[in-house]
């Protein structure tokens, strides 16, 4: 088992640690929904998604087989990690209330009370306006792309070192999130604090629906994934590798990283507590990150493989 381990790169050893039990917690939260009629869309689509996972999987393999020397197999696996990543995210999500049930929210809710007097997402409603809120929603769903954004620079710039160590310092900040997310489950606020809001998000609902208290029930598979902001501190994530290995796209992503993280506020996703927690996350993954690849190295010469190129060194 060991040999097998070592033969892949450490983010896809990770990847399958994680992806085996959130499938089968997601096949749990199917039929879980489906008795309770309460099925829905994203427990379907859960399934789906690791319907076409399985798929582009087994593709991937087979290509790796019959063309070793082709580059597009080659490149579809320096991605897939990121693929992965998503895809687990997605269908933890909402299924962290099956492992953990005992959520942390109102402890949250107490330090943000602690620190500015307020709840800052409740006290942000003074600034609402349709325009606001269609702004802030588009720096929210930046984080899809501001995640891989700058490993991917890297990558076609051919840049085979600095690519690895910033997948592995983006991976590596996503599984410790992960880890957090099932330890302390939350609830965002826009779920505890709903009773608390005066004004909608008007014209949020042009994208994801309308918001009211029935579509976010605290249904024991609802959304526990507030703590820690992944959002914060991704784009942080990818704004110290900017910084250190593509400076001019450090000042580009900048303003949308600033963008998103108010934007989790505003659109009332994570408690401050969320974000600073986020910060401080993703400096220790960057500073974990180099280890961890290089011990993954180091095994890996002592079983007899080659390391991923541009592997960390010991």
């Amino acid at each position: 088992m060991s040999r097998f381990l070592f033969r892949l790169r450490p983010e896809e050893a990770i990847a399958l640690a994680f992806l085996l039990p959130t499938t089968y917690l997601t096949f749990a939260a199917h039929e879980y929904a489906k008795e309770a009629g309460v099925i829905g869309d994203r427990y379907s689509g859960g399934v789906y998604r690791l319907g076409v996972a399985v798929l582009v999987l087994v593709l991937l393999a087979l290509a790796l087989r019959l063309w070793p020397a082709a580059r597009w197999p080659r490149a579809l696996r320096e991605i897939l990690p990121f693929l992965t990543c998503i895809l687990i995210y997605t269908n933890l999500h909402d299924t962290i209330g099956f492992v953990n049930p005992h959520d942390v929210h109102d402890r949250l809710v107490a330090i943000d009370q602690w620190l500015f007097g307020v709840q800052p997402c409740v006290w942000a409603e003074r600034f609402i306006t349709p325009g606001r809120t269609e702004v802030m929603t588009f720096f929210y769903v930046n984080f899809f792309w501001m995640a891989p954004s700058t490993p991917l620079i890297l990558l076609a710039q051919r840049r085979w070192r600095e690519f690895r160590a910033a997948t592995m310092g983006v991976m590596t900040c996503f599984y410790l999130g992960y880890v957090m997310y099932v330890v302390f489950p939350a609830a965002p606020p826009r779920l505890v604090l709903l009773r608390q809001f005066t004004k909608d998000l008007y014209g949020y609902r042009r994208f994801f629906g309308e918001l009211s208290a029935e579509a976010f029930a605290l249904l024991p598979v609802d959304s526990r994934a507030a703590f820690p902001s992944l959002h914060s501190a991704i784009s942080v994530v990818a704004l110290v590798f900017a910084w250190r290995y593509a400076r001019v796209w450090f000042f580009l992503l900048l303003p949308f990283a600033a963008g998103l993280w108010v934007s989790t506020i505003y659109l009332r996703h994570h408690y401050a507590i969320d974000l600073i927690v986020g910060w401080a996350l993703a400096f220790v993954a960057v500073a974990l990150a180099p280890r961890l690849d290089a011990w993954w190295a180091s095994r890996q010469r002592a079983f007899g493989y080659a390391p991923a190129r541009g592997a960390a060194q010991t």
